[in-house]
């Protein structure tokens, strides 16, 4: 299965930057250029999912994994 992932990025004329938000899991951040806002928004996703790891669980639940794939497209 293959998910994608709404990633918005708007140029911001005044302070010649771009932006990125990543609505469903919370993420914003900037950068000087666009291609460098599409590199930062993959490592943000990936920091943001790798963090989950250290969420515990109920004694009582069984804990498994998704592999999951993090590319720009």
């Amino acid at each position: 299965m293959v998910m994608k992932l709404r990633v918005e990025y708007a140029y911001d004329p005044e302070s010649h930057n771009w932006s990125f938000r990543v609505p469903s899991l919370g993420i914003v951040g900037g950068a000087e250029s666009r291609e460098d806002a599409e590199k930062r928004v993959v490592d943000a996703v990936a920091f943001t999912l790798e963090g989950e790891d250290d969420a515990s669980a109920p004694a009582q639940a069984e804990v498994r994994y998704l592999n999951v794939e993090i590319a720009a497209g």
